[in-house]
Parts: C-alpha cells; sequence; structure tokens
C-alpha cells in the first residue's frame, strides 16, 4: 500500500497568475494535498497572485525578473533555478506544464533520477518559434510521459516528436452555477477577442438570420480585435443586437440568460469555455478544430458542427436551433453529460494515476 504521506510531488508552472495553465496546475496541486501528499509548486515567473495554494503547500518563484530584451539570459538563468529547486525539493515525480517552458525544464534535469512528466495545453498545430519546436523534438523523448488533452493532440505530438509515452487526459470542467436570471433569445460566446477565435466569422452569420432583431449575440471577453468587431457590428446595421461584455471574471449571469453557446474559434486546444457552457445544459455550436475527429461534441447528439471560418454552415446551424426550441433542449439535455464525464476529481485522479504508476518512483520513496 503506497504511503501517501511519504510521497513528495512536485508541480512546476508559470505562477499563480490568472490563466489555463495556472488554474488546472494550482487545482491539482491543491487535490493532491489534499489527498494527504506531499506537494511543492515551482513557478517559473514572478507574478501577480490569483489563484491561492493550501496551506502546507511549499511555493517557490524566482528571485529574478524576466527580462523582455534577453530572453536568452532568462532562460539560462531559469534552467540553474530549477535543477537546483528540485533537488532541493527531491520530489518523486515532477509534472510540468507549458509546451513554451517544458523543454528547458526537461533540459535543466538531464541527468537527475527524477520522474518528469510534461503537460502540453495548446492546439496541437499551433506554431511555436522555430527554436522551441527543435527543442521539443529533441527533449520530449527523455520525459518520463507526455500529457496530451485529446486523442488528436496525441497523434501529433507522436508525429512531431518521435514519442512513445503519450498519455491522453482531458480538461476538467469547472462547474458554473446558473443565475435566477430568466433565458431569453441570445446566443452567447466567451474568449479573447483575437483572430484565432473567429468572433468575425460569427457576427457575419449573426448577420444572415433572417429573424436577427428577436435575438441578442453577447461577447463575453476582451482583445486587440474588439474595435475592428464593433465596427463591422456597425456596418452590418446589428450594432444594436451585439453586445461586447467585455472580460468577466464570472460570466454565469450571461451563459444562464442565452438560448445557444457558439464557439466559432478557428484553433484549439481543449476550450474550457465550451465544456462549461455544455455542463451548464446549452445548446452549444462549435466549429471542427479538431479537423473532423471531434472529442467534445458529437455533431447532431450533443450540439452542432461547422468548418472553422465556414460562415454560412455557422448561419445554417443557428437557424436550425434557433427554429427548434424542442431540439435546443434535447441537445442541451445531452450536452450537461459531460459534467461527470470531465468531473474534475475523475480527471485529477487520471494525472496521479500517470505520474503515481510503480515503475516511476524513484528510489527515495
Amino acid at each position: 500500500m503506497e504511503n501517501k504521506n511519504s510521497r513528495k510531488i512536485l508541480i512546476i508552472n508559470n505562477g499563480l497568475a490568472g490563466g489555463g495553465i495556472e488554474r488546472a496546475s494550482t487545482s491539482l496541486a491543491n487535490h493532491f494535498f489534499d489527498l494527504g501528499y506531499k506537494v511543492s509548486v515551482l513557478a517559473l515567473y514572478q507574478r501577480k497572485v490569483v489563484f491561492q495554494l493550501r496551506e502546507g503547500i511549499c511555493f517557490v518563484e524566482p528571485d529574478f525578473l524576466r527580462e523582455n530584451n534577453n530572453r536568452a539570459s532568462y532562460i539560462y538563468k531559469m534552467i540553474r533555478f530549477v535543477r537546483r529547486e528540485v533537488i532541493k525539493v527531491d520530489p518523486n515525480s515532477i509534472l510540468a506544464f507549458g509546451e513554451w517552458t517544458n523543454p528547458y525544464v526537461l533540459i535543466a534535469l538531464t541527468g537527475l533520477k527524477y520522474p518528469v512528466f510534461v503537460s502540453d495545453r495548446m492546439n496541437p498545430l499551433a506554431k511555436l518559434p522555430l527554436a522551441s519546436e527543435i527543442l521539443k523534438r529533441i527533449t520530449y523523448p527523455r520525459a518520463n510521459g507526455i500529457i496530451a488533452q485529446t486523442n488528436f493532440a496525441k497523434r501529433v505530438l507522436q508525429k512531431k516528436t518521435g514519442a512513445k509515452q503519450i498519455f491522453v487526459i482531458n480538461n476538467p470542467v469547472n462547474i458554473i452555477e446558473p443565475t435566477n436570471d430568466p433565458l431569453e433569445n441570445g446566443i452567447v460566446t466567451v474568449g479573447r477577442l483575437s483572430p484565432e477565435k473567429g468572433h468575425k466569422f460569427l457576427i457575419e452569420a449573426f448577420s444572415k438570420l433572417k429573424n436577427f432583431k428577436q435575438w441578442k449575440l453577447s461577447l463575453v471577453g476582451d482583445g486587440p480585435e474588439r474595435g475592428k468587431l464593433v465596427q463591422q457590428a456597425r456596418e452590418l446595421n446589428i450594432e444594436h443586437q451585439v453586445e461586447f461584455l467585455g472580460h468577466l471574471t464570472n460570466f454565469s449571469k450571461p451563459l444562464t440568460q442565452a438560448s445557444i453557446f457558439v464557439l466559432p474559434s478557428l484553433k484549439e486546444g481543449f476550450p474550457n469555455a465550451l465544456i462549461e457552457a455544455m455542463a451548464m445544459g446549452k445548446a452549444c455550436i462549435s466549429s471542427d478544430f479538431f479537423e473532423g475527429d471531434n472529442e467534445i461534441v458529437e455533431d447532431g447528439v450533443n450540439g452542432l458542427l461547422f468548418q472553422p471560418g465556414n460562415v454560412n454552415e455557422l448561419h445554417s446551424a443557428m437557424e436550425k436551433l434557433i427554429d427548434n426550441p424542442d431540439l435546443r433542449k434535447h441537445m442541451g439535455a445531452k450536452a450537461s453529460e459531460i459534467a461527470s464525464r470531465l468531473a474534475f476529481p475523475k480527471i485529477a485522479n487520471e494525472y496521479l494515476k500517470v505520474i503515481s504508476e510503480n515503475k516511476w518512483i524513484s528510489e527515495n520513496t
């Protein structure tokens, strides 16, 4: 029987600021600690604190700041820092998060005895700088395990790196509690207002709805495309039906009020906003960013899919749900089943199983 109190898990992340990596890694750290493991978190950057760790979790961050004009110098300091602090912690297993930094973590730990697992979070087809792509190909096969979020990502990683030890663990769903607000004729989307999120296609498709004046489109999020999108809505004469809510820490109200959720992204890794809307029981429309092998939405069963950037397909999907309230209700009910499939304790235990396999446990257990 494994003695959890003697097992030490080290999580390496970007820090405790707000972000997908930070939320996932700190949530796992707290869960492992609650289960009785000794947990440490090693940050690679000094950042503001948004997410809180349990009292008793050891948190270490660099004593040097990131230099925007000297990336090479920071990487060198980071590698030395990681190696020194890992030796101090002397963990039984290490879990590192982030495509940008995982190769440097693996370089820092070269020659040490600790089992190291790296978790990729981005869309697997996202282009990293050439140097980063080369480092991934060199370093990822050295990891004891690589954690991908989807089978699609696993296949891409295998092709890019040649690594064999790749495990698929989906994102857990963050359950958003609905408010008491009434359901409206609303379509909502949540995400950063940047080109890859595809909002311009959503706005154009919305403008083509035959009864768009009876519906409202709400965009939750902010970013560099906001000005262009506001102008687009104005030019299409739908500015009175489109509202820009900006970045919201809590977006349960617009999600509760909306009858339809749309994710128009051109690329995604494993989108939290989509699975959160599904868990709430919303009728969802999503771009098929998995290139025909969607692992979240089963087209026509628990949601509708359209080809990324295809305005006509998106328009048809919205018209279909608008014209069929019963279909919206049925698909929303099927979508809500994702809440149990991606429940946080279940996903967290999948991580724990991978990094705690006996063959990975170091001799100092």
